[in-house]
């Protein structure tokens, strides 16, 4: 609220060493219509938008991330190309398993882009014309 994002999607997030059903993604934005968005573009029971502007729901969120609730909460930020090399280099087994796994054809190696879509890490492989977008999380548990 202090940045001026009052409005929060909150929503599951799943990672290696994140316990099923405990892990949450907070995203923020400063108008509503953001938020309503990307709430719009979540499954169902994927997560909700709230309002911190409003009391209850502040508490709701307060709630889940506060000290000892049994939730692990992440701040949706950007991935910048620093941290998507470091998610790569460590990653880089896990990804190449997957790439095995879908049987895409390699033409002249491959690229991998991670990025942040509507709170969901995503990664796109690429190689020549051919490329496969899926949940990076899918790719390396």
């Amino acid at each position: 609220m202090e940045a001026g994002k009052p409005y929060v999607v909150i929503q599951r997030f799943e990672w290696p060493g994140v316990p099923a059903h405990k892990g949450f993604l907070v995203s923020a934005y400063e108008s509503e219509a953001e938020a309503t968005a990307h709430a719009a573009e979540l499954g169902p029971k994927e997560g909700k938008q709230q309002n911190l502007l409003i009391g209850e729901q502040r508490e709701n969120v307060i709630n889940l991330i506060k000290s000892g609730s049994g939730y692990l909460a992440f701040f949706n930020g950007t991935i910048d190309r620093k941290n998507e090399k470091r998610l790569e280099k460590a990653y880089r087994k896990n990804v190449h398993d997957y790439i095995k796994f879908i049987r895409m054809k390699n033409e002249d190696g491959y690229g991998v882009r991670i990025f942040v879509e509507y709170g969901r890490v995503t990664a796109e492989i690429i190689s020549g014309e051919n490329s496969h977008t899926a949940l990076f999380y899918k790719m390396i548990k």
